[in-house]
């Protein structure tokens, strides 16, 4: 009886798995990429409709097991485009790959979605992450200069981790909101702080620029929106490790200007009667010129920047992980500038089943920065100012070689007489020395998805997002500084203040959503989708400052003096403490629907409802929507053409609204209300009186914009761009209405004014050479934008001293007397009247508008790209023309008023000095131009930047091939900001604003790197 079960379950077994072979069969090949031919390790192999999947190995082979039937494969590599193959009858399927940016086939992160580039209806530019990982900028938004038509970025600081500012297709607003949204994985984040985030977790950036594309997102969308999407892996793709580093260092870039050396100064100070100058004899005056110092070397130093990073990534058949740990610092040219900072980030998706996915994506940072007190400001504490000013004939050393923090009497009074402005260089070093300003900031930025296809195509989910920052504040002003030393008060015996603050930012965004996506009859393909969402931002601040510190104890809350210490029959030391609050909040709903057919034309429409809590109920609610559409003439009328391998044209319109009444994120957030605060009433009793009067009819501003683009692929792939025309019209624009001063107030915000940008942007990408062994490939952007207001409130112009913003002239304009030179008869300034006759007569009411303006009428960049087998040398440049500001730096410096404590610039040695003189700079003894509104010192700020330069070895996969563990080894050494082209008499001509004083410039820097993969 056993022996005949045992036969039955052998006879069993044998046609169960003689069943299970005939059902299935093997298919092998090996994947290569078109670039090189080279095998490419580590591409996922996937059979369609299925969870299985294979990794190529280093060779780039595969096997894997398929029905009897056929199927489709997948084959995914990042970096290349996504090949979907029949298997028919084939058992050996050889795949070679094409790198995405040699066809419009890749994907294209998109507004809550991505879509196919080919189907794409609306103006976008996409950064890829080549472009942006290993640039060694700790700020992620000057990491994109010059990499995307239309975008203006200039950076507001070289202090490491300072942000920059974004103008996207010309400003869209006089008083409210003008830099685009950021989207990082789906949670909005603040445009003026990236400090905390990693840069080399970015797998593509996408910028939307034109309706179609940022009107999904309404009220936030009307500058444009910047999505961010960081990396993730793909499943079935196995376990990859990445770990790069890099170290190198920071220097100080050279200004385009001389200053004075010590004999020179002196010479000046004695012909000026000023000074240490004043009534030298010769051999005095050689004597003390023999000490030359140059303070440039004294305050700037070289600083070192390391980074480092390790990533891992694995895939299964249902889970896919991304993890990376991040360190990076780096020093700022000055003492006490600085940013450390440390990333964690996680990217984890799950498919619970074929109907059920997850996916999470969790970023924790920690940064700590110090930064120069007083940069940017008219401040003595600013050491950016005293490479200019500082005499040149002090030494900054004492006996033993160490630097002097203290100052020494050079003048008649004793020690350092602040206000005086005697020894300035002092009270920069002392105070960047002895005294603190610290921030650190803890951020988190997490987002969640989970969604449930219903029926076949129809997806229901819903997304929450939250974005949390900490920042803590602590400055620190010593006893024993300078500053100090009349802190609380010169008269209080304990001297020096602490100040801590706390400020807590959080946002939180959820959506839900229902999306429908199918195909009908292989040609016709429809997306809909249906979402509301929920935005919250909230912000808490509360800060103290104490005074009187015990010098032991700084730093620390038992440091302060009692503020009931009565001196003098004085309370000095009574500490201060301030605390706020603010909230804004929007809700909306909002629906897309796309049609294409077959990829070759389609369109796309969408429409959205905001309601905004800045706004009364009277105009709560704002609607905003857009259309447009797209044909490829490649697949139809162009078929035939050769040289043509992908051409499409676009076209778009929609609007947008603005609801930032003022710039900043929480400006005008009571802008509707009424408001009363804290007063003094009748007969002195406290009481509460109005402070602010309200308009409940305060409404969105309204963006509208067309497009009109092409994106095109040339010449069997060489050839590649995209070229856009477009016309946007913002109107309801935020300003200030003129009130009479009956009802207390001399202006109430309103909606009133209208201004237009117009422009065009370009990219190209050609290949000129491409062998087995070469690649040489070279490409560029750029953009016109011109603006013009169209309307204002109740007058033509809003004038202000130098700038002005009138009826069909830019925001921004400036507006002077315009200077003529020197009189050679007196040595006088001449100008021009407001009627062009020449006049010695400086007067503001000669001041006339010009064709200058702050902001630049071109930007781009352009690259190169060499390859020799594993050797690469590439190049990113980025540029600006027709841009103007006024150098209040360079004015400070040449106003020989200023000549007793101050020193100058060379330029005076040419100014006027008697009758007949064709000087190029008038009489010293007529100061004081730099405070005039003439553009004498307006100056042209056009410049041309060597961005970014590197030059790389990577290791050839066939050697790799040996280690098996090893599938990536890559070194490279690069420069960021090595060259400047400009005529702009300063450190740095990058800047976003009208006028220059002493800012930090941006850094030069040089690293060395490793880049390993296994």
């Amino acid at each position: 009886m056993k022996r005949i079960l045992l036969t039955c379950f052998m006879l069993a077994t044998v046609l169960i798995t003689t069943e299970t072979f005939a059902q299935n069969r093997t298919v092998t090949g090996q994947v290569t990429g078109a670039d090189d031919g080279l095998p490419l390790p580590q591409v996922t192999v996937l059979l369609k409709g299925t969870g299985q999947g294979v990794p190529t190995d280093a060779d780039g082979n595969y096997r894997i097991s398929v029905p009897a039937g056929g199927g489709t494969l997948v084959f995914r590599y990042l970096g290349y485009t996504t090949q979907e193959i029949e298997i028919g009858n084939r058992s050996i399927i050889d795949v070679v790959l094409v790198s995405e940016t040699t066809s419009l086939g890749e994907v294209v992160v998109v507004a809550y979605g991505t879509e196919s580039e080919r189907s794409v209806s609306s103006a976008i530019a996409t950064v890829s992450s080549d472009q942006i990982n290993q640039i060694p900028i700790a700020s992620l938004d000057q990491v994109l200069q010059g990499q995307a038509a239309g975008l203006n970025i200039n950076a507001t600081s070289g202090q490491p981790g300072a942000s920059a500012t974004i103008i996207l297709r010309g400003r869209g607003s006089i008083n409210g909101n003008i830099e685009p949204l950021f989207v990082i994985d789906g949670v909005p984040v603040d445009e003026d702080d990236f400090r905390a985030l990693n840069p080399n977790d970015v797998e593509n950036v996408s910028i939307l620029k034109d309706a179609s594309a940022s009107a999904l997102y309404g009220n936030r969308g009307a500058n444009g929106v910047i999505i961010i999407t960081t990396k993730k892996a793909i499943l079935n793709s196995g376990v990859k490790v990445n770990f790069s580093a890099q170290f190198g260092q920071t220097d100080q870039l050279d200004p385009n200007f001389t200053m004075m050396n010590s004999k020179q100064f002196l010479t000046l100070q004695r012909d000026l009667n000023t000074g240490r100058g004043r009534g030298l004899k010769d051999d005095a005056l050689n004597k003390l010129a023999q000490t030359h110092t140059k303070w440039k070397d004294v305050f700037f130093r070289t600083g070192q920047t390391q980074d480092y990073q390790l990533s891992i990534s694995s895939g299964t058949r249902n889970t896919s992980s991304y993890t990376s740990f991040g360190y990076f610092k780096q020093q700022g040219t000055v003492q006490s500038s600085d940013l450390t900072r440390y990333n964690f980030r996680n990217n984890l998706t799950t498919n619970f089943n074929d109907k059920l996915k997850l996916s999470t994506n969790l970023t924790l940072n920690f940064a700590e920065q110090n930064r120069a007190q007083g940069e940017g400001s008219g401040s003595l504490d600013n050491p950016f100012i005293n490479p200019y000013i500082a005499l040149p004939f002090i030494s900054p050393y004492n006996k033993d070689g160490s630097i002097n923090y203290k100052g020494t009497d050079y003048t008649t009074n004793k020690g350092t007489n602040i206000n005086g402005f005697l020894n300035t260089p002092f009270i920069t070093l002392n105070t960047n020395h002895f005294n603190t300003r610290y921030n650190q900031q803890v951020r988190g930025i997490g987002n969640i998805d989970l969604n449930y296809e219903i029926i076949d195509g129809l997806v229901a989910g819903v997304n929450g997002g939250i974005d949390f920052k900490k920042t803590e504040f602590l400055f620190i002003t010593t006893p024993e500084s300078i500053r100090g030393d009349i802190t609380p008060n010169q008269d209080a015996s304990k001297k020096g203040s602490q100040a801590n603050s706390t400020e807590t930012d959080r946002t939180l965004n959820n959506r839900f959503y229902l999306l429908y996506n199918r195909t009908f009859n292989k040609k016709h393909n429809l997306e809909v989708q249906l979402s509301t969402e929920y935005y919250n931002r909230k912000r808490t601040t509360f800060g103290l400052v104490g005074f009187g510190l015990d010098t032991k104890l700084v730093g620390s809350g038992s440091a302060f003096t009692d503020g009931r210490t009565e001196e003098n029959d004085a309370l000095y030391y009574v500490p201060s403490v301030f605390t706020a609050e603010l909230e804004i909040a929007t809700f909306s709903y909002f629906g897309v629907a796309k049609y294409n057919y077959d990829e070759i034309f389609g369109g796309q429409v969408s429409m959205r409802r905001d309601a905004s809590s800045r706004f009364s109920t009277t105009n709560l609610w704002g609607t905003f929507y857009s259309v447009s559409g797209f044909y490829n003439l490649d697949r139809t009328v162009l078929a035939d053409v050769d040289f043509v391998n992908a051409l499409k044209v676009r076209m778009s319109y929609g609007t947008s609204g603005n609801d930032r009444i003022v710039g900043t994120v929480f400006g005008g957030a009571n802008a509707a209300l009424d408001i009363y605060g804290r007063g003094i009433g009748y007969r002195n009793a406290p009481s509460y009186v109005p402070s602010q009067i309200g308009n409940r009819e305060l409404s969105w501003e309204q963006v509208a914009q067309f497009n009109i683009g092409t994106d095109f692929t040339l010449f069997d792939n060489k050839l590649s761009g995209s070229l856009d025309f477009y016309n946007k019209k913002t109107t309801d624009l935020f300003l200030s209405k003129p009130l009479s001063l009956t009802s207390g107030f001399n202006s109430i915000n309103s909606n009133i004014g209208a201004m237009q940008n117009r422009g065009v942007e370009m990219a190209l990408n050609y290949e000129v050479l491409k062998t087995a062994d070469w690649r040489v490939t070279v490409g560029g952007n750029t953009a016109y934008n011109k603006n013009k207001v169209l309307k204002l409130a109740d007058a033509d112009s809003l004038p202000g001293f130098r700038t002005i913003t009138a009826v069909g002239h830019a925001i921004g304009t400036f507006f002077v007397v315009r200077y003529q030179g020197v009189n050679p008869a007196n040595g006088d300034p001449l100008y021009l009247d407001k009627d062009g006759n020449l006049t010695d007569d400086y007067n503001l009411s000669n001041r006339v508008i010009t064709n200058k303006n702050r902001d630049p009428q071109w930007v781009g960049g352009f690259n190169t790209s060499i390859s020799f087998k594993g050797i690469s040398f590439s190049t990113q440049w980025s540029y600006a023309i027709d841009q103007w500001r006024n150098n209040g730096s360079f004015g400070v410096v040449s106003d020989s008023r200023l000549a007793g404590f101050s020193n100058m610039s060379t330029v005076l040695l040419d100014a006027w000095k008697k009758p007949g003189d064709r000087a190029s700079f008038p009489r010293l003894t007529r100061a004081g131009l730099r405070q005039e509104a003439s553009d004498l010192f307006l100056e042209d700020v056009s410049y041309l930047r060597l961005r970014n330069a590197t030059i790389a070895y990577e290791f050839p996969k066939t050697l790799l091939s040996k280690q098996r563990a090893l599938r990536r080894v890559r070194i490279f050494l690069q420069g960021q900001n090595l060259l400047t082209f400009s005529k702009w008499r300063g450190f740095d001509p990058e800047s976003n604003r009208a006028g220059s004083f002493f800012e930090y410039p941006t850094s030069r820097i040089w690293t060395a790197g490793l880049n390993i993969g296994f």
